[in-house]
């Protein structure tokens, strides 16, 4: 039997990317191969070293922006486009995303969403000034809430609190 491929998305900047890294060795124990594609900035040393020591795990590295950090768009478009030639590339099983706003993309494969955090409480939280990113999602990015198929997140407030 072959293997299962997965085409997962994670950031290289918090805590995903360790979620991401825990997933994908546990997933050996299943015979799932993982093309794990990264945004937010280019790897660490010691994050590289890390990916590399994982026999199932493919990296695909970028610098493309994460949908939170400031003017993201066109980068979140670019990248977009750069993760569909990448399921065309790896042509995966699942497509494992732990970001929201390229649910909305058109893929032929289902999908799981993963939200991690809230973005919106923790900006407020963080008593940041001026207005979170994602308060003014795209067009493009609210859809991909709704697009996204299946679905999982930290609570229920995160759940039915997507803009």
């Amino acid at each position: 039997m072959q293997a299962m491929k997965i085409l997962m998305t994670a950031d290289t900047v918090g805590g995903v990317w360790t979620y991401a890294l825990e997933l994908i060795r546990a997933l050996a124990c299943y015979d799932c191969d993982v093309a794990l594609a990264t945004m937010g900035g280019f790897l660490k040393a010691s994050q590289a070293h890390e990916a590399a020591q994982i026999s199932n795990l493919t990296l695909y590295e970028s610098h493309y922006k994460l949908e939170w950090m400031e003017d993201p768009w066109t980068d979140v478009e670019e990248a977009g486009a750069w993760l569909l030639e990448l399921a065309q590339r790896v042509q995966p099983d699942l497509v494992h995303l732990n970001n929201y706003v390229h649910g909305a993309l058109p893929w032929s494969v289902p999908v799981l969403m993963v939200g991690h955090s809230c973005v919106l409480s923790w900006w407020q939280a963080q008593r940041r000034a001026g207005t979170c990113p994602l308060a003014n999602l795209s067009p493009a990015g609210q859809s991909g809430f709704s697009k996204g198929g299946l679905g999982c997140c930290p609570h229920t407030h995160h759940a039915g609190g997507a803009p």
